[in-house]
């Protein structure tokens, strides 16, 4: 299949066109500045598209541009693209981008995909892949696309665009929110022989905030601004944050206590032998 991967200079452009080589696909790369396509076509073994009419010869185009370039990099191509082509995208949040596509590509065959992991993976073995398909006829090609990717060992799972975008406000939004800010805290307590003290769970926070800060701060900004249920998760958690932090100041021993009781208990329910958890978490970090 002859595949062109819009955004090929970008990280995960580069993740998809390697994977995609290795796998028998011709691979051709877009991109506004081709100058930095030259050197990563040429280590992948791909090709440049100069010109846009060369977007048309493609089988299948995959999106890999940054949410707040998506609607322009639509615009862009629309007029290059042909009925019945395959159009992927990649974008971390589904509502809007699968909204564009059908917009400005309604003659194409389109289907939102996420991938969930980073360009740090080796391949997709254990990684997970949602599909967000909104039509009947998405639904059959993404069916296709799971039997394709779960040769690949990658764990697939196809969702709504909504529903997605309520999940990654946790799994992403979140989790990047934590992390940011407990390296703000952590950073900002002026501790230069902290590392030397803490234990396996500091470890792990540690890890945690670092790999966070070593990602693209405007790719993090846009993603924190681009999912509409954020903010009022956010607000929850600073409020329960709040609440936590008042028993603390008040001395509040058997309140603390008591309501960490009932986490665990309430976890235990909903999830039998969490406890493992423990153990999980010296496997995942150890000296």
């Amino acid at each position: 299949m002859k595949i062109g991967i819009l955004g090929g200079s970008g990280k995960m452009g580069q993740w998809f066109g390697r994977f995609l080589s290795e796998n028998g696909h011709q691979v051709w790369l877009w991109g506004r500045n081709p100058s930095k396509l030259t050197p990563v076509a040429s280590r992948l073994g791909s090709q440049v598209i100069t010109q846009p009419d060369q977007l048309t010869e493609m089988d299948c185009l995959v999106i890999s541009v940054p949410i707040d370039a998506f609607e322009d990099t639509l615009k862009e191509i629309a007029p290059f693209t042909k009925r019945e082509q395959l159009v992927f995208d990649l974008c971390s949040v589904k509502e809007r981008p699968v909204e564009m596509m059908h917009q400005y590509l309604p003659h194409c065959r389109i289907l939102g995909t996420h991938p969930v992991f980073g360009p740090g993976a080796k391949s997709l073995k254990g990684y997970n892949f949602i599909l967000t398909p909104t039509t009947e006829a998405e639904t059959a090609l993404a069916e296709k696309v799971k039997t394709w990717l779960e040769k690949h060992e990658s764990t697939v799972s196809l969702t709504s665009p909504e529903e997605h975008d309520r999940l990654m406000s946790v799994v992403l939004g979140l989790a990047h929110f934590i992390a940011i800010v407990s390296a703000d805290t952590l950073l900002g307590q002026n501790l230069p022989g902290i590392a030397g003290a803490g234990g396996t769970t500091f470890r792990l926070l540690d890890t945690l905030t670092k790999s966070v800060l070593t990602e693209d701060p405007n790719l993090y900004a846009s993603l924190q601004v681009n999912m509409p249920k954020l903010p009022k998760l956010e607000a929850d958690f600073i409020k329960r944050a709040t609440q936590w932090a008042e028993l603390v100041k008040n001395g509040n021993k058997a309140g603390f206590a008591h309501r960490m009781q009932t986490l665990k208990d309430n976890l235990a329910r909903t999830e039998p032998g969490f406890e493992k958890a423990y153990q999980d978490m010296y496997h995942l970090k150890q000296p």
